[in-house]
């Protein structure tokens, strides 16, 4: 560790700090609670709590400044965002130009109206609001995740929260009369979706949270497995497993578990898709080399393998059917590009698509489609190619500099390592599905890979790359 993250850690932390990071896991604790905060009061609330926050981490930086270029890495990320931000609120501004449909307005109704390139810049406006709140969510975490205690008190409350929530889910699902909450539960009656209406979107989270709990085991295994000999390896990690990281190991096995009686299609793939790349990032890592990699991916694979086949029957068959929504997805798909292509350059305003799809739902595509299973395209549409290219390099950006980190780094690189993992199974999803239009995903999400991006700088100083090896018990 360089001198000066060394003399950081080193002090303790002033109660400011203990209150921002208690009460962002309070609002990672609450955010899934009431249907993952999917409703407007609720997404509200969480971006009322952001500003508190970053009012709050405002306050700490004047008590105590952070170090010179603390800020840097995040330039590139923050400077596409403020672009991104001053776009949507150009799009929702009055200012001469505007989307044909307005004029189309004005003759329906004969009288001139004062349109925008936003053909609905009141949701325009809720949804930058919304997209912020998530931003400020990451900004709150990788200011409290700087420490290495912080950000693993954020990455244990991820696995221990997804975990209660998972058992939650599991207990309703043998219930003769499943819930939500209090209210009956009257769709996907026969998955498991704890406290979120929608399966996919609860496979998302539950997945997010596998991820926690796999890389919190792998900790355990960095920091404790003798490497003396290989019957040492074997019997340490048997220890460990048993000992140090059961309840990790525990809260593997129930999220998994839940994630697969979801029967979600799509969070099945991303879920075995974000696992493949945390067991490449750990199998290269060089903070976590030693021979026991193996054995744990192979632990990992044949756990993953009893669990398909105990509890993932229903998911393969719904692999292997084809479903109406299957049929109806290509043809929606194919409406959507042809609304791109019309709208390539300015976009129809953020939060825009229920009202724009209808112009171009193709006549064999019955029922109001009020989000598209593809938040690409959906994002495409509404922003115009060039300002969606500034969303999707935002986090292709910052999940780049966790990448790197898996490299860089020479101690706690679970957390670079988690927080790629993460945007793979978002990024495998966003093309599936809507979670990412789910506030408890997105705020989940968010803080994961905010804390990723915080421990992903360089842990010893610059000349000295020669990784250290892992300490044995």
């Amino acid at each position: 560790m360089s001198q000066a993250g060394a003399v950081e850690a080193s002090q303790p932390r002033e109660p400011i700090h203990r209150i921002r990071e208690w009460a962002l896991i309070a609002v990672l604790a609450w955010s899934p609670l009431p249907f993952g905060s999917a409703r407007p009061w609720a997404w509200d609330l969480l971006g009322i709590i952001a500003v508190l926050l970053l009012s709050l981490s405002a306050l700490y930086e004047t008590r105590k400044p952070s170090r010179q270029g603390a800020l840097q890495p995040l330039l590139p990320a923050l400077a596409m965002a403020g672009l991104l931000t001053a776009w949507i609120i150009l799009q929702s501004l009055p200012f001469g130009l505007h989307h044909p449909l307005w004029d189309q307005a004005s003759e329906v109704l004969g009288r001139k109206l004062a349109g925008a390139l936003s053909i609905d810049p009141e949701a325009s406006f809720v949804h930058l609001f919304r997209l912020l709140t998530y931003g400020a969510y990451f900004i709150v975490a990788w200011q409290a995740a700087r420490r290495a205690e912080g950000a693993g008190a954020i990455l244990r409350a991820i696995a221990v929260i997804g975990t209660i929530y998972a058992i939650y889910g599991l207990i309703e699902f043998v219930s003769p009369d499943p819930r939500i909450l209090w209210f009956i539960k009257d769709v996907y009656a026969t998955d498991v979706t704890s406290t979120f209406v929608n399966r996919n979107s609860y496979a998302t989270f539950a997945g997010i949270a596998v991820l926690a709990n796999l890389v919190l085991v792998a900790n355990v295994l960095i920091r404790n497995t003798d490497l003396r000999s290989r019957k040492s390896i074997f019997l340490s990690m048997a220890d460990n497993l048993f000992g140090r990281a059961r309840w990790w190991v525990f809260g593997l096995i129930v999220t998994s578990g839940s994630l697969l009686m979801s029967h979600s299609r799509g969070g099945l793939i991303s879920a075995l898709t974000g696992l493949f790349v945390l067991l490449i990032l750990i199998l290269i890592a060089p903070a976590a080399r030693g021979p026991w990699r193996k054995w744990f991916a192979g632990m990992v694979g044949i756990g993953g393998i009893a669990i398909l086949l105990l509890t993932g029957a229903t998911t393969f068959d719904r692999l292997d059917s084809l479903s109406n929504d299957t049929e109806m997805r290509p043809k929606i798909d194919a409406a959507l590009i042809r609304a791109i292509g019309d709208n390539y350059l300015t976009g129809t305003g953020l939060g825009s698509f229920a009202e724009i799809f209808p112009l171009y739902q193709p006549l064999n595509v019955a029922g109001f489609i009020d989000l598209a299973h593809d938040d690409y395209l959906e994002n495409a549409l509404e922003l115009g190619i060039p300002a969606a290219c500034l969303l999707f390099g935002t986090v292709l950006y910052l999940a780049g500099r966790c990448l790197v980190g898996v490299f860089r780094r020479r101690r706690d690189v679970i957390y670079p390592c988690a927080a790629m993992a993460a945007t793979v199974l978002i990024g495998v999803h966003s093309a599936l599905d809507f979670s990412m239009q789910i506030p408890a995903v997105a705020v989940t999400y968010a803080v994961l890979l905010g804390i990723g991006v915080a421990q992903s700088v360089n842990s010893r100083p610059v000349g000295n790359s020669r990784p250290t090896t892992a300490p044995a018990s």
